[in-house]
């Protein structure tokens, strides 16, 4: 946010007199773009808050594709630099990771090789009795 050549004056002053903060007074259109973009910021949190908890619930999830997903979250790889790694869009991939959306069987053979992954099958031991 721009200063007014008063507000500016004031934080010299303040400077000049060696303080290390200054207290200046809001313009009404000044406090008007601060409360905007206070709630813009509020909104975007929230925002996120759900998003991080779609992730978090379709990594829970069991199975393969459960298991990809929590794979996805341990490499911190950024979702721009994987879906373009593996082909595919960046909201594509975002929309798998938050179970909104399926990857293609050759997207997801890309995905196990960008993340160094192997597949393993389970050979289950004999039936207890």
């Amino acid at each position: 946010m721009k200063l007014t050549a008063q507000q500016l004056e004031e934080v010299r002053a303040a400077m000049a007199a060696g303080h290390r903060r200054a207290s200046v007074s809001f313009t009404e259109e000044q406090r008007r773009l601060w409360q905007r973009a206070a709630h813009e910021e509020q909104l975007a949190r929230e925002e996120t808050s759900r998003q991080i908890t779609r992730i978090r619930v379709a990594a829970e999830r069991l199975g393969f594709l459960g298991d990809l997903r929590r794979a996805i979250a341990v490499t911190r790889i950024p979702d721009a630099d994987l879906a373009a790694a593996i082909g595919v869009e960046a909201a594509r991939l975002a929309a798998f990771r938050e179970g909104d959306d399926d990857l293609s069987a050759d997207a997801i053979e890309r995905l196990v090789a960008a993340l160094n992954l192997r597949l393993m099958h389970e050979i289950p031991g004999p039936a207890a009795g």
